[in-house]
């Protein structure tokens, strides 16, 4: 075992994360963040950005999956995607798993990310070639309302939804992602850990029901984030999200037909946390 860690300066959790670490395998710095790429004995590489980490390669599939097909599965026919942020490309692996994808938009305003998952983080950074694939080095929050019923599913794949990062939580991004989708549209964001941040949930939970008529929220376990129980926000026009639309195909090691099921909160849990009822 190494004698080497590196410790995640996660401003916006109680607790820190320690990695031990075998190698640093990149450390630079873009216009927009810190970039960090490290070995890790037990998490294979890591991605860390402004000194909190985003994804490892053992349990990256996790998050990306939940993320992914979710929104996609309670959609009947998702041909036209957009990811904001998710530079990595770990949900654009996902998405582009779904033949019915004709097109996914993936803008995140920082090149760089993209630049060194393609080097260090392959796995994940591998569809960024597909001819279906469409990337943009742009602020997601302005390029969003250049748009009208351009998008099938929405998909915010955000660092902490706090600092520079917080407008994409607000009512007012909201509307323009409303607009942005067709009419029976799909989003999804993240939107932290139950334990840790159930005030940004809450937010961002009715934030969304201001603007779409169907709003809920799902959940899955992390290891590698603060909390563990990590929750996804998700809201649509016109389609019930709870059950797959269509027959689950796609090959994922976790995310199935049923596990789409169990991710999302039972209801009277769901209804005390936007009541304020669930506290610690």
């Amino acid at each position: 075992m190494t004698d080497v860690f590196f410790m995640e300066r996660d401003p916006y959790a109680p607790i820190r994360h320690c990695y031990p670490v075998s190698k640093v395998l990149y450390h630079g710095k873009s216009p927009y963040q810190e970039i960090m790429v490290v070995e890790s004995p037990h998490f294979g590489k890591v991605l860390i950005l402004d000194g909190v980490a985003q994804c490892d390669e053992r349990f990256e599939f996790i998050y990306h999956e939940f993320m992914a097909h979710v929104p996609l599965y309670a959609h009947p026919n998702p041909q036209d995607v957009l990811i904001i942020g998710g530079g990595d490309g770990g949900v654009l692996r996902e998405v582009l798993k779904h033949p019915e994808v004709k097109r996914a938009v993936l803008v995140d305003i920082d090149k760089e990310v993209i630049e060194v998952s393609k080097k260090f983080l392959p796995t994940m950074a591998c569809s960024f070639d597909d001819p279906r694939a469409i990337v943009i080095n742009e602020d997601g929050y302005k390029y969003i309302q250049d748009y009208e019923g351009e998008f099938d599913v929405i998909i915010v794949d955000s660092t902490d939804p706090v600092g520079f990062a917080h407008v994409l939580t607000t009512e007012e991004f909201f509307k323009y992602v409303y607009r942005a989708l067709k009419e029976d549209g799909i989003y999804v964001g993240q939107t932290e850990s139950i334990h840790y941040h159930v005030e940004i949930v809450r937010r961002v939970q009715k934030a969304l029901r201001k603007v779409f008529p169907i709003v809920d929220l799902y959940t899955a376990v992390i290891p590698g984030y603060a909390g563990y129980w990590w929750t996804m926000s998700i809201a649509s026009k016109k389609y019930p999200v709870r059950e797959p639309s269509r027959e689950v195909t796609v090959s994922t090691k976790l995310y199935s037909a049923d596990m789409h099921r169990y991710a999302f909160l039972p209801e009277s849990f769901y209804q005390r946390i936007l009541n304020g009822d669930y506290s610690f």
